[in-house]
């Protein structure tokens, strides 16, 4: 799936999703990771779903983000409730998708200037 160009070159966005793999910018991405509109972290190490803790969610807090847009993989797949909970304590929104609708949510939330963290689980 290709991506329209965001008009800020300084900008990290998707170009191209397909599974098991995303184009960031010019970075070919193949491991869980998370981006900003700053910063791309290709390493993140949350490799299924039921691997989310706390502790990886405290990672994406220290963007400073006012959304977490999780991508779950190719299909959609929801965290356990706690960590919606989470997430509102610390005044941070929690969206869920598949990876796909994930990437494509970053890019639009970005050419409106919010400050979003785009977490993928890729397997």
């Amino acid at each position: 799936m290709k991506f329209t160009e965001h008009r800020d070159s300084n900008v990290y966005a998707v170009k191209r999703y397909e599974p098991g793999l995303v184009k960031v910018n010019n970075l070919e991405l193949t491991q869980s990771c998370y981006l900003t509109q700053t910063k791309v972290e290709d390493n993140w190490p949350c490799k299924a779903i039921e691997e989310l803790s706390t502790e990886l969610l405290d990672m994406l807090f220290e963007e400073k983000p006012e959304v977490i847009v999780l991508g779950t993989g190719d299909k959609q797949t929801f965290p356990e409730p706690n960590f919606f909970a989470y997430c509102v304590s610390k005044g941070v929104g929690l969206e869920v998708m598949a990876n796909d609708a994930a990437c494509r949510t970053y890019n639009v939330l970005t050419t409106e200037d919010r400050d979003i963290v785009l977490a993928l689980i890729m397997q």
